[in-house]
C-alpha cells in the first residue's frame, strides 16, 4: 500500500511539473569574443589544416568562409572591410583542423515476404570535423578570442556504396549545425531565463479558480492583465502566490525592456578605436575652444598615413557637423602644400605651423599625427593659437 501511495504522489507530482506556468527573465549575454574595441572587420578566408587537402578541402573552406561571412554581415554590428584593409579593428579568421571520413559496411541476414531469407548489406559514412575561428587584435596581431568547434554526422543507404551521401556534403551539415552559434560568438545577445510561477496551494475553491484564470493569462502573453489580477488576488485573500507572481511577471517586463535597450545601446555604439579617438578629439576641440573659432585640422607625419588620412578626415567632419568651430576647407591649397611638406621632412615646429596658420586666416592650428605601433599606438592632437604661439592644447588617444 506505500508503494502504490508514493507512485500515486509521484505521478501526480510530475503532472504539476508538467502544468507549471514558467516566464522569461532577460538578460544581455556577452559575446564569447570580446568585439568591444572592432567596428571595422576584415573576414579571411577558412584555412584547410587538415592535411586532407583535394577538393573536399577547398570547396568545404570556400563554403564556410562564405557562411561565416553570411552571419558576421547579419549580425548587423560590424563595418566589413577588405583583409588589406589598413584601418580594419580586428581580422576574422579561421581554419579546419581535422576533416575525417570513414566508410564501412555491415552483413544481416533478413526474410522476406515469402520467408526467402536473403543478406542485406548497410553501406556507411561517419564524417568528423574539427575547426576553430578567432578574430585578431590589429593593434596587437593577437587573438582577442578564439572558438573550437567539433561535430560529426553520418549517413547510410541498403542500395550501393555510391548512394551513400558524400563527404563534402556531410560536412557541410556539420558546419552548418556548429556555426548556428557564431553571432553569439562575436556579438552580445539576448538570453532567458525562466521562472516558474507558484501554484495556489489553498482548498478555497473560489480562490483556485481565481489563479486558474489569472495563469491561464500568462500562457497568452496577457502578463498586464495577468498582474492586475495577481494583485486583486493578493489584496482579498492575502495570497503570497499571487503576491510572489505579481511580482514575477513585473520583473520579467523590467527585463525585457533593459535588455532591449542595452542591445540597442551596444549596437548603437559603432566606433572601433579609431572613431572613438575621433569622438574623443572633437569633444576635446569644442570644449577648450572658443564658440565660433577659425581653426584649420592638419596632419604633420608621414607615419601611419592610411590610419592619419581616415582620422584627420572623419575629425574635420564630425567637427563640421557639430557646428561650434568654423573650419577651413580640407581642399584648400596652402593646406595641402603644407603637409606635403611636412610629411616629406618628418619636422614641423611651432613657428612654421604658426606661418601657415597666418597664410590661411585661422586663429587656431590644429596639428595631427600618429606615433608609436601597434598596441602603443597613439592618435596625437595639438592646438596652437596662432596669435600668440601658445600651445592651447596637448593630448593623445587611443587608437
Amino acid at each position: 500500500m506505500k508503494t502504490i501511495t508514493k507512485i500515486f504522489a509521484l505521478v501526480l507530482a510530475l503532472c504539476l511539473a508538467g502544468c507549471a506556468t514558467y516566464v522569461p527573465i532577460k538578460s544581455v549575454r556577452p559575446p564569447t569574443i570580446d568585439t568591444s574595441n572592432i567596428q571595422r572587420l576584415a573576414v579571411k578566408p577558412f584555412e584547410d589544416k587538415s592535411g586532407v587537402g583535394g577538393s573536399v578541402g577547398a570547396q568545404l573552406t570556400q563554403y564556410m568562409t562564405d557562411k561565416a561571412m553570411q552571419l558576421i554581415t547579419a549580425a548587423g554590428k560590424f563595418t566589413i572591410v577588405a583583409p588589406t584593409d589598413p584601418n580594419a579593428d580586428g581580422v576574422f579568421t579561421g581554419e579546419i583542423r581535422s576533416i575525417v571520413s570513414t566508410d564501412s559496411k555491415a552483413s544481416k541476414e533478413k526474410t522476406d515476404k515469402e520467408g526467402n531469407t536473403y543478406t542485406q548489406i548497410t553501406y556507411s559514412r561517419d564524417v568528423s570535423l574539427t575547426f576553430m575561428y578567432n578574430i585578431i587584435s590589429t593593434r596587437t596581431d593577437m587573438p582577442v578570442g578564439t572558438v573550437n568547434k567539433q561535430g560529426s554526422n553520418g549517413a547510410s543507404s541498403t542500395e550501393s556504396a555510391a548512394a551513400v551521401t558524400d563527404t563534402l556534403t556531410l560536412a557541410k551539415r556539420i558546419v552548418d549545425s556548429q556555426m548556428r552559434t557564431l553571432q553569439q560568438d562575436i556579438v552580445p545577445t539576448i538570453v532567458s531565463t525562466s521562472r516558474r510561477l507558484m501554484n495556489e496551494t489553498s482548498k478555497d475553491k473560489d480562490l483556485k479558480q481565481r489563479m486558474k484564470t489569472a495563469l491561464a493569462l500568462v500562457k497568452n502573453n496577457n502578463y498586464e492583465e495577468a498582474i492586475r489580477q495577481f494583485d486583486e488576488i493578493s489584496g482579498e485573500y492575502g495570497s503570497v502566490a499571487a503576491m510572489t507572481n505579481a511580482g514575477i511577471l513585473r520583473e520579467s517586463i523590467a527585463s525585457d525592456i533593459a535588455a532591449r535597450d542595452r542591445l540597442a545601446q551596444l549596437f548603437s555604439d559603432t566606433s572601433g578605436l579609431a572613431d572613438k579617438a575621433v569622438r574623443n578629439a572633437n569633444n576635446a576641440l569644442n570644449s577648450k575652444l572658443p564658440l565660433g573659432a577659425n581653426i584649420t585640422i592638419m596632419k604633420t607625419s608621414a607615419a601611419e598615413h592610411n590610419m592619419l588620412d581616415y582620422v584627420v578626415e572623419q575629425l574635420t567632419k564630425i567637427v563640421v557637423q557639430a557646428g561650434k568651430l568654423q573650419v577651413v576647407d580640407r581642399f584648400n591649397q596652402s593646406l595641402i602644400d603644407a603637409e606635403q611638406q611636412f610629411q616629406l621632412t618628418g619636422n614641423v615646429s611651432d613657428d612654421t605651423a604658426v606661418s601657415i596658420g597666418h597664410q590661411l586666416g585661422v586663429k587656431y592650428m590644429v596639428l595631427c599625427w600618429i606615433s608609436g605601433e601597434k598596441s602603443l599606438r597613439r592618435f596625437n592632437l595639438k592646438v596652437l593659437n596662432v596669435e600668440t604661439a601658445q600651445i592651447t592644447d596637448l593630448t593623445d588617444f587611443e587608437i
